[in-house]
């Protein structure tokens, strides 16, 4: 729903005036295009009913669909359906467990720069971890995935700080080839903070579990974090 997609905002976004704006946008409006943006990431789900017509969404028509027939529509329909348990959400391919340490050795393997991920790869991965009931009934594969992810994103947020470093004692151009959409935000606030509050909620027990007390949390302490997170 529109109400829990805002929620999950609120829980990477920060204080309006504390950091450095871009084009008249803050990290929290940042982060909050790339989510939505990543909402409309074509996956794969099986629905669980059949329709002889297309679905009239918003958004435009879905469908016919067949029940246990594979189907391709927006992430944010498939959140939805799968909230009605009208569906379920196939994970895709590059969030499998070994395709994920494919990427993070890859990334090792290349500390001059970076290798290619999904551009909306942190906010899809955080959709099926909190938002869907992909990983319910696998608390291993979710708890594997929940790591391999952190590790992924810990390495590439090294480059980022190196990058951020040399830019500030050299300003010329910086390689941003293959870079996702919240790693880009990072660039262009100049500050770590967005990857920091993902990597806080992945460090976070609950991690699947994420509720509206969790988010009243992370924005009580976002002001005192804010001073310590900022580069420039």
């Amino acid at each position: 729903s529109i109400q829990h997609q805002l929620r999950f905002v609120q829980a990477m976004s920060f204080c309006a005036g504390a950091t450095l704006r871009v084009n008249t946008k803050d990290t929290a409006t940042l982060l909050g295009d790339d989510k939505f943006l990543a909402l409309e990431t074509e996956v794969t789900i099986i629905p669980r009913f059949s329709s002889d017509a297309p679905v009239d969404c918003i958004k435009g028509k879905f469908g016919p669909f067949r029940s246990h027939s594979v189907a391709k529509v927006p992430l944010w329909a498939a959140l939805e359906m799968d909230r009605l348990q009208q569906c379920t959400i196939e994970v895709p391919q590059w969030l499998h467990e070994e395709e994920l340490k494919r990427m993070r050795d890859d990334e090792k393997a290349n500390p001059g720069r970076f290798t290619k991920v999904p551009h909306h790869y942190i906010e899809i991965a955080f959709a099926f971890l909190t938002q869907s009931k992909a990983f319910h009934d696998d608390q291993r594969q979710q708890k594997r995935t929940v790591l391999l992810l952190r590790e992924l994103i810990e390495v590439r947020r090294n480059k980022i700080l190196q990058g951020l470093k040399e830019f500030e004692t050299n300003p010329t151009e910086i390689n941003v080839s293959d870079i996702s959409a919240a790693e880009l935000t990072c660039f262009r606030t100049r500050s770590l903070h967005a990857l920091d509050k993902f990597l806080d909620l992945l460090r976070s027990k609950q991690v699947a579990e994420l509720d509206q007390t969790q988010t009243q949390a992370s924005q009580a302490d976002v002001q005192e974090e804010e001073s310590s997170s900022r580069l420039l």
